[in-house]
């Protein structure tokens, strides 16, 4: 029987074992599967939704102008006898400029200088003859007719003399017109015409043909010692600007730029291309801006209060942006809207408050909505 037992048990042995096996196996392949099956833990970090002071540039393109510009033609008919000036001249207010020919009008100023003269004259001697009348006619021996003869004859010398007066007044301001001076002081931008044409008041070149006109003047002068930059912003950005908001223009061909302000926003909108007109004045002492030059503009609205986050913790699409947070231990995820501020900043609009965490960081791609995290460094503040 002893031996019938030991036989037994040397017999069940194994299949003891492999049952042992297979179940401890078995145990161990659960714990396997619930530990794969657990969501693995993301490190990650958080950067925080601040409230700043934002100025968002105003940009537009545009072109320089002379703060004056004046074409100068005679002011009275004849030859042009001298031109004084060329171009590129610098001249001050009163600089001659140029000479209509005035040897007829001396030759009238001589002749109605004697009409004068002739006519105070003629005046004396009827005032004489007007005071005898009157005397005369106190003592009954001239009429009342007679006295009103010599009364009439006064008034008639005194009438031809104020018109021989207004005469050579006519004629001396004629002389003094000349000779064109400068208006202000300026520089000479273009000389259209040379001595010798002959050009009536309106710019006639009578060697045209009559009535022809020659469509200029004869020299041009501009004002630049300050210029404006007539720049065009899109009427969408006019509600943020104004006469006063600050800007500055550059000069690209003279690799420069000047601090400003608008001076005048233009009433009217561009019906075509829907921008506004701003003229903004430069400081031109040296006269190195020139009339004509390309602009940029950045004009600087006053600042307004936002809601910014760094742009590395917003994901999603376009029509779709969201933001992870940290709600005990986990990721949430939070649709937001959002604006664009710049390359590293967004405007929050609505989704998260001021003060508020979003997650960042390089593993940000591998969180989920419910993946736990463990926050372990605050990502730097928007300055």
């Amino acid at each position: 029987m002893q031996s019938g037992s030991r036989r037994s048990w040397r017999i069940a042995t194994p299949f003891f074992v492999l049952a042992l096996g297979a179940g401890l196996a078995g145990c161990g392949d659960g714990k396997d599967k619930e530990a794969a099956r657990a969501p693995e833990t993301i490190r990650a970090m958080e950067t925080q939704v601040v409230r700043k002071e934002l100025v968002e540039p105003v940009t537009g393109t545009g072109t320089v102008i002379a703060d004056k510009t004046t074409v100068l033609g005679p002011r009275v008919t004849g030859i042009i006898d001298k031109v004084f000036v060329k171009v590129g001249d610098r001249v001050k207010e009163g600089d001659p400029l140029f000479q209509t020919r005035d040897i007829e009008l001396k030759l009238k100023v001589a002749e109605l200088e004697n009409q004068v003269k002739l006519a105070e004259a003629n005046l004396r001697n009827a005032a004489r003859a007007f005071g005898r009348s009157a005397e005369l006619h106190d003592k009954g021996f001239v009429s009342n007719g007679g006295l009103d003869n010599a009364r009439a004859t006064r008034d008639t010398a005194a009438a031809q003399l104020g018109i021989a007066q207004a005469q050579l007044a006519g004629i001396r301001q004629q002389l003094a017109d000349s000779i064109v001076r400068a208006p202000f002081d300026g520089v000479v931008t273009r000389r259209d015409v040379d001595e010798g044409k002959f050009m009536t008041t309106m710019g006639v070149d009578v060697s045209m043909g009559s009535g022809a006109n020659s469509g200029s003047g004869v020299v041009q002068v501009m004002k630049i010692d300050t210029v404006y930059a007539i720049v065009q912003i899109p009427e969408t950005d006019l509600r943020r600007v104004g006469v006063g908001t600050r800007a500055k223009v550059t000069v690209d061909g003279l690799g420069r730029s000047f601090d400003t302000e608008a001076a005048v926003v233009n009433d009217s909108v561009d019906a075509a291309s829907r921008a506004v007109q701003l003229r903004l004045p430069i400081g031109n002492g040296d006269y190195a801006v020139k009339p004509g030059m390309f602009v940029r503009a950045e004009l600087y609205p006053a600042p307004r209060s936002v809601l910014a986050l760094d742009r590395s913790a917003v994901q999603g699409t376009e029509s779709a942006r969201y933001v992870f947070i940290s709600e005990n231990g986990v990721a949430r995820r939070v649709p937001v809207t959002l604006r664009q501020i710049d390359a590293s900043t967004v405007e929050v609009l609505s989704g998260l408050k001021e003060g508020q965490q979003a997650l960042t960081g390089p593993n940000l791609p591998l969180i989920a909505d419910g993946t736990p995290i463990k926050v372990e460094t605050v990502a730097a503040n928007l300055p």
